[in-house]
């Protein structure tokens, strides 16, 4: 049996790619500016380690596939550390910076086509839109309907929304269609249904919107807060995606742990996982392996995302926050690793970038890294790759697979022949 596990750690870009002047991030690198600002911090605090502290990330090829991707090394980094996996960086094809087209470009699935974007700040939605979704669930009224932060969103409707229960819509730079509505005073099980006939709607109306996404709050006044209930309703990728194919030809069994279900709308996906924290997902990916491992035949195919890192701290913009999550992860990451076998491969990568330390609070348009470890991989550089799709074209040589459409696969050298 074999398995690949897939860990996108979600907005960890590595450096402004070349087409970034089109989205006006030149100079956007969520990894190398978090450094930055935690070395100059530690040090003005006089801490004894002052750089980023994610040794087994750094031994996997993360530091020097940023310094292949943006020039630079990472501020109080080593340069000569010991690599254990093979490592590269990837430019994105796709058209977006958003969460599906990273998502859907490593699965093999390029975004070529442009979303349906609600440019307007105010009044966000079109009237005609608004008049069905009335007319289709009798909700007479809403709130907001403006370009806004989840969390100030909150804190400008969220009392009246309580008293009126109008559901509160808003949108972003990204192709989306949000919905906020109180758990308790709205319910969560009516959100849902509401978000679902926006889809139908958008669907009809040949809106080409990314996604409409169901965002559920709690608290009373104006100490209000997001749950952990929330759902994605995404439009279905345009091609064929690795996990389709590995369904189709190998029988196998993938699973989703995170939002990655929700992203490709549920196709190709054998078994999904709703856990988001990293300790959660850990703990969850865990349990997995362990049963899989007594009882499973099959190839497995894992693919998980790590949602915080951009929802909780990039668009927050919170450097702090980025900085804890990330030190986190790589001790999370080392305990994890025990649980690896010879037939196991485990890749490392992100969908987009989410500069903590840049401005406003959208993506940025960013290379990302692909780490690859195996225990008998044979350490070396695999180059700038120029589509995040040689991911999915790399696992499907993993599993013997037939090509994909899009992508080239990266040529991993073994100590021994596992394939």
């Amino acid at each position: 049996m074999k398995i690949v596990f897939l860990l996108v750690l979600d907005s960890l870009g590595i450096g402004s790619s070349k087409d970034s002047y089109k989205f006006n991030d030149e100079g956007s690198n969520t990894l190398g500016n978090i450094a930055k600002y935690c070395y100059n911090k530690r040090k003005k605090l006089n801490f004894f380690n002052k750089k980023l502290q994610i040794p087994l990330l750094t031994s996997l090829g993360l530091a020097k596939a940023t310094k292949k991707s943006c020039g630079n090394f990472l501020k109080g980094f080593e340069k000569n550390q010991k690599i254990i996996g093979s490592y590269a960086y990837a430019s994105e094809i796709s058209t977006s910076k958003d969460t599906c087209s990273g998502h859907w470009e490593i699965s093999g699935s390029p975004v070529f086509h442009k979303w349906k974007y609600f440019k307007n700040l105010k009044n966000s939605f079109p009237k005609n839109i608004l008049k069905k979704i009335s007319q289709k669930t009798g909700i007479l009224n809403f709130l907001g309907n403006i370009h806004s932060s989840g969390t100030d969103i909150l804190n400008l409707y969220g009392k009246q929304h309580i008293q009126t229960k109008y559901p509160i819509l808003y949108t972003s730079s990204d192709s989306v269609f949000q919905v906020a509505c109180h758990e308790h005073y709205f319910g969560l099980k009516e959100l849902y249904s509401l978000c679902q006939e926006i889809r139908i709607i958008l669907n009809q109306s040949k809106y080409n919107v990314c996604r409409v996404i169901a965002r559920p709050f709690l608290g009373t006044d104006k100490n209000f807060f997001r749950t952990r209930n929330r759902k994605d309703y995404s439009l279905k990728p345009n091609s064929i995606t690795i996990m389709e194919k590995f369904l189709k030809e190998k029988n196998g069994l993938v699973i989703s742990i995170g939002k990655i279900s929700d992203i490709f709308s549920g196709l190709g996906i054998s078994k999904k996982i709703l856990v988001y924290s990293i300790k959660d997902i850990f703990k969850s990916l865990k349990r997995e392996v362990l049963s899989l491992k007594k009882k499973q035949k099959k190839n497995v195919f894992f693919f998980i995302n790590f949602v915080d890192f951009d929802s909780m701290w990039g668009h927050r913009r919170d450097v702090n926050g980025y900085i804890n999550e990330l030190e986190l992860f790589d001790k999370e990451l080392l305990k994890f690793m025990t649980f690896l076998t010879q037939n196991d491969l485990l890749i490392i990568t992100a969908d987009h970038g989410c500069d903590p330390t840049w401005k406003g609070t959208d993506h940025t348009r960013e290379n990302v890294p692909i780490l690859l470890y195996n225990k008998f991989i044979k350490p070396r550089y695999l180059g700038h790759r120029k589509t995040f799709s040689d991911i999915s074209q790399t696992i499907a040589k993993y599993f013997k697979m037939s090509k994909m459409d899009f992508g080239k696969k990266m040529i991993l050298n073994f100590k021994k022949k596992i394939f």
